[in-house]
């Protein structure tokens, strides 16, 4: 399959986003003064993507988050979904925003999750994310100018990765156990019809892992007696996200997600699954695409409440999954 982009796509891709920045203009600036919007419109959301404004200073920002998974399929490499015994889990989240100053500011994301499949039960922290971003621009009612922020993203490899217990079917894996680093973009826009505003989020991430040391069953593999490091494959992960305002309070938004990650390598002592059973010891290549529809309600400027279900709609060798989630936003 080809994975990169061609220049023409690239060019088209760049036409769309700025025919999209210059069509919210052109549509406000229609509209007569005297029906224009009446209120200042309170966004908590979208929850998965990054956001695209930093913190001020003085104001921190702390977005706790409870996700209730089932994982019930998976998607093969032909792309078609095949059923497997269900695993839910429960996956609790807190990120953590502040300005350093007004254009820098830094994210940290910690979550746990707890899986349950089949009799079997595993708790462990997930790895945890740091973003240090740089506000470029900020957007600009009746222009083009978006909210434009860039990123660097690093995980920390604080999940459980290797030495899994076999009888927990690998329930209790929950981490990549590589430090994994990248560059992260993020460009939103705000639209502005007579009683509603619409804004719409672009963003994109690029993360180069590095190696790791393996024993046993573990996240890529293994089995009993594997030895070895494993090169994790490079990902890309790409957000186009969206709300629409109903009133100052109640908001109308959207997630959609897609995951594309290479294949990675094993070099080392294989080991066995079972006598004889040579054990599996890279992932292939894989895609995710998931959709979020949410609601909002916005409580004061300064506070919201976000819900919403999130679920996959296509994927080649990854998960299948449905799940609910529910978030509370307050700056300080």
């Amino acid at each position: 399959m080809h994975t990169g982009l061609s220049l023409k796509n690239m060019k088209l891709a760049a036409l769309l986003l700025t025919s999209s920045l210059t069509l919210g203009t052109s549509l406000y600036s229609a509209i007569p003064a005297e029906d224009r919007l009446t209120y200042q419109p309170w966004f908590t959301g979208p929850l998965l993507s990054p956001t695209p404004i930093n913190m001020d200073p003085l104001h921190p920002a702390i977005e706790p988050s409870f996700t209730i998974f089932n994982t019930y399929g998976f998607y093969n490499s032909h792309w078609k979904m095949e059923k497997q015994d269900n695993v839910w889990g429960i996956n609790p989240l807190i990120d953590f925003q502040f300005g350093i100053t007004k254009n820098l500011g830094i994210e940290t994301i910690v979550s746990s999750i707890s899986n349950f499949s089949k009799g079997q039960t595993a708790t462990y922290f997930q790895d945890t994310l740091f973003l240090l971003g740089y506000q470029v621009s900020n957007d600009v009612k009746d222009s083009w100018v978006p909210d434009f922020r860039i990123l660097i993203e690093e995980l920390f490899p604080t999940g459980k990765y290797q030495k899994l217990n076999p009888e927990k079917l690998g329930i209790d894996a929950t981490g990549f156990g590589s430090f994994q680093t990248g560059p992260s973009v993020v460009v939103r826009k705000m639209y502005y019809f007579s009683r509603n505003v619409l804004t719409l989020k672009w963003s994109g991430t690029y993360l180069f892992p590095s190696s790791v040391n393996v024993k046993g069953f573990n996240t890529y593999g293994g089995g009993h007696g594997t030895k070895g490091t494993v090169k994790p494959g490079q990902s890309f992960i790409a957000f186009f996200s969206g709300e629409y305002s109903l009133s100052q309070c109640w908001v109308l938004a959207f997630d959609s997600e897609l995951i594309f990650q290479r294949k990675s390598h094993f070099k080392g002592k294989r080991g066995t699954f079972a006598p004889g059973v040579p054990a599996t010891t890279e992932l292939p290549a894989s895609i995710q695409i998931s959709f979020a529809p949410e609601v909002e309600y916005n409580i004061t400027p300064l506070s919201g409440l976000l819900g919403g279900v999130w679920f996959t709609v296509a994927g080649r060798n990854s998960n299948a999954f449905a799940s609910v989630f529910f978030a509370y936003l307050q700056v300080f």
